[in-house]
């Protein structure tokens, strides 16, 4: 790696840009700040999916809570539900469908469901230690960011925040190592 990408910093208003690279790139996202608002924990519920993310928050906002630890949306279950249904009510009507094609369609429903509860996992682990943690770290396998800016969106898009950037994978390990320090003390 050449020397001037082992490490770089940002200050000003546009530190968002290298946070969110690193929360929408990683595939395992590590996360240590004491205030999360709303909208960031929107961003991370949306990733979650696809990655898996490690927090460590001391004044987490009661919203953002709430968004972090539900285990997602009926949404898809009832989209899902809605279309069989309006199908097996088109084809009905036309007299294409018999009594068997609807107990299918009845079973795929009821399938989708078991699925989704059985396979709905939380990718997301959060911790709200009994210390306040000012600490601010974003970590990823192939980043890690410190400094001073929350991840919320006046920390990230208004205030006037500085923050390090690492690309080391050296440094980065010492991140997490100090990450998993935080997380079991």
């Amino acid at each position: 790696m050449p020397f001037w990408r082992k490490r770089s910093h940002s200050s000003g208003v546009d530190n968002y840009r290298q946070v969110e690279r690193l929360l929408e790139r990683g595939k395992e996202i590590y996360i240590v700040s004491p205030y999360i608002d709303p909208y960031y924990a929107s961003m991370i519920r949306k990733y979650a999916n696809r990655k898996r993310f490690y927090i460590i928050s001391s004044s987490l906002d009661a919203k953002a809570r709430r968004i972090l630890e539900s285990r997602g949306s009926w949404l898809s279950v009832i989209i899902f539900a809605l279309f069989v249904v309006a199908i097996s009510i088109v084809l009905l009507a036309l007299s294409l469908l018999s009594m068997a094609i609807m107990l299918i369609a009845a079973l795929a429903i009821a399938a989708r469901i078991v699925v989704f509860k059985a396979f709905a996992r939380n990718r997301i682990r959060l911790k709200v230690p009994g210390r306040f943690v000012h600490a601010k770290m974003y970590i990823s396998e192939r980043m890690a960011i410190s400094g001073s800016a929350n991840l919320t969106y006046k920390g990230m898009h208004s205030n006037v925040e500085h923050i390090d950037i690492a690309y080391d994978p050296k440094e980065i390990l010492e991140f997490k190592k100090e990450f998993w320090r935080i997380w079991n003390s």
